[in-house]
């Protein structure tokens, strides 16, 4: 049984002074992992933030000693070194990993390991097969072409090329020296005080939930925009309250939403909430509960922090970088609002870790036939189908056990931005239709390619 500290990770991220992360360097040998990281590191230190290279030759000599180079040799090693990495970014420690963690099944579970401690940061440290051999600062490639060394990468083992990374560092085109730069700058962007965050945006959104709660007990009109989607007054109120109180709080971040009109200006920044403040609108006004307020913060295009409320049935998801996911039941009409350690691993949510027969979720009007014959083509693994109305709700059902969330039709930034941030603060895979990243703060706001939410990668439909 695992030894719970009584010191919460908020207080190691404070004596700290910085929030701990990991910058999983992955690539081919001599494509430039350990030139940039010892750059980067030198430069984290020089600006006055700790950081220390967990280097993969270096730790074979002491922490992986003993292991060789078949597959299940390198997923040890891997996993070994995620698990030191872990715990450094646990205590506060920028952690730079330069590692060429070929698989991409390994470079997940060293995520899944990361995530639950500190902010895991994947690079792919990018250069062809040829560049690398004609590096080759060590002469290994010409060793393993000679047949002197077993099971290498590129040349006798294969190296799968990461598609989802964070940041590609091309060396081919920039050197070491401006990855290093570039990285250090993405570092320096995720130095906020993200449980004080959660805190506001839980209170903004318990506040929110009470206004709408106030006219949801009422008989109120409804308008139509031009889109036919229908518009209340409890839409309008919570918007205003929301991105008022967003600006209050953070006057440097733009705000995308739903109900607002949409700066161009927002283009240019790193950082950018993207709203939602009443999603459902359509359940609202049939008064069946089923409809939440969703506020989503990107960073760089990424989602990484998410607050989702249903008001009338008091659930409440949200995600925090480095900190995970999480779940509690509050009531919007509460006059003392969050405090305290939110991020306590208490309140932790993780995808369920089937991989047998699945439970999709599905929406209860939005099912048009490509989805019905993907169904279909896998009727032999699913085990059974729940409808539901609103979007997060069965988002966030693969947190809640499902194993399986497919939208083929449009959505736009602010369904998704917040759903996307908590479900892989859980563990989840989240991406669009054609399996690409779903990014944000995007000039065209319109998700187009659909999407899916998977508990596990092997879960995938086809």
């Amino acid at each position: 049984m695992r030894h719970i500290s009584p010191s919460p990770q908020s207080m190691r991220y404070k004596a700290a002074g910085q929030n701990g992360c990991v910058v999983w360097m992955t690539g081919l040998s001599a494509s430039g992992k350990s030139t940039i990281a010892g750059k980067l590191e030198k430069m984290l230190l020089s600006n006055g933030m700790n950081a220390y290279v967990l280097d993969g030759d270096n730790i074979r000599h002491g922490l992986c000693k003993g292991l060789g180079f078949s597959d299940a040799d390198r997923d040890e090693n891997i996993r070994r070194i995620a698990e030191c990495a872990a715990l450094m970014a646990a205590a506060g420690i920028i952690v730079i990993v330069s590692a060429i963690s070929p698989f991409e099944k390994t470079r997940r579970l060293a995520k899944d390991i990361i995530s639950k401690h500190g902010i895991f940061l994947e690079v792919y440290v990018k250069a062809g097969i040829k560049t690398c051999m004609e590096r080759d600062p060590k002469g290994l490639y010409k060793k393993a072409l000679n047949g002197g060394i077993d099971n290498f990468t590129g040349i006798s083992s294969v190296y799968e090329a990461p598609i989802h990374a964070d940041i590609v560092a091309d060396t081919e085109k920039k050197p070491a020296v401006y990855w290093a730069k570039h990285i250090y700058g993405y570092i320096a962007g995720i130095q906020n005080d993200y449980l004080t965050m959660a805190k506001r945006l839980i209170n903004i959104s318990l506040a929110a939930g009470k206004k709408i709660m106030e006219i949801y007990q009422t008989d109120f009109d409804v308008e139509y925009k031009k889109d036919d989607s229908p518009l209340t007054i409890a839409d309008k109120k919570a918007n205003s309250y929301i991105v008022k109180k967003l600006r209050n709080y953070y006057p440097n971040y733009p705000v995308l939403s739903e109900e607002g009109k949409h700066d161009a200006k927002r283009l240019e920044s790193e950082y950018c909430f993207i709203v939602d403040p009443l999603d459902g609108t359509k359940e609202f006004i049939k008064k069946n509960g089923e409809f939440t307020i969703n506020i989503g913060l990107s960073y760089r295009g990424k989602a990484i922090f998410g607050v989702i409320y249903a008001p009338v049935i008091n659930k409440l998801f949200y995600s925090a970088p480095g900190y995970g996911s999480f779940y509690m039941e509050m009531r919007c009409d509460e006059t003392v609002r969050v405090k305290g350690d939110i991020c306590d691993k208490k309140h932790g949510i993780k995808v369920s870790e089937n991989t047998g027969s699945l439970t999709v979720m599905v929406s209860r009007s939005h099912a048009d036939d490509k989805l019905k014959n993907l169904l279909e083509q896998n009727k032999e693994r699913i085990h059974k189908t729940v409808q539901s109305g609103s979007s997060p709700k069965r988002g966030l059902g693969v947190c809640g056990g499902a194993g399986v969330y497919y939208r083929t039709g449009n959505t736009n930034e602010w369904d998704t931005a917040a759903m996307q941030a908590i479900v892989e603060g859980a563990g989840g895979v989240f991406l669009q239709g054609d399996g690409s990243d779903l990014r944000y703060n995007r000039k065209n706001t319109v998700n187009d390619k659909g999407f899916y939410i998977l508990n596990k990668p092997e879960n995938i439909l086809h």
